[in-house]
């Protein structure tokens, strides 16, 4: 790869974030307030498979004493995203793994040439993110978000 890959999360999609939070903080893992906000975040601007999309979810990250692990429990609320499709075809579970890279745009650019294909994107003020996956990856979706300038690693 071009550029060195730091992990970040490992991302969980649910139908219940309060239920989700509540189980894995009793593992103590978290805790996992709301991230943005209590009622969610509209997305608009963002591309599913390719076509424009707007959504809304809601999502909590916490760090929990888990072997480190930083978690990331995501509730798709309405309309089209990666999320709500997961929910639909395979229902709860594991989701994807996420690593911050200094280029989303040459990491996707490489990952292409090796089969991978991107199934959503998106973008805020300081980052833009990328979802991969492959007909050979086991199922395993790949989330790369791009590191703010100036962020070490």
């Amino acid at each position: 790869m071009p550029n060195k890959w730091e992990f970040s999360h490992a991302a969980l999609v649910v139908r219940d974030i309060d239920k989700a939070a509540k189980y894995l903080e009793a593992l103590n893992a978290g805790p996992f307030p709301p991230f943005l906000g209590g009622s969610g975040m509209s997305f608009s601007g963002k591309t599913v498979r390719g076509e424009s999309s707007d959504y809304d979810m809601d999502l909590r990250i916490g760090r929990g004493d888990i072997g480190g692990l930083k978690m990331e429990i995501i509730q798709p609320l309405k309309g089209n995203s990666i999320y709500s499709e997961f929910l639909e075809e395979k229902g709860e579970g594991l989701h994807h793994l996420a690593f911050m890279v200094d280029d989303v745009d040459a990491e996707i650019a490489e990952l292409k040439k090796k089969g991978l294909r991107v199934i959503q994107t998106g973008a805020m003020p300081n980052t833009k993110w990328a979802y991969l996956e492959g007909e050979e990856s086991g199922g395993m979706i790949i989330e790369l978000c791009q590191r703010p300038k100036g962020q070490a690693h």
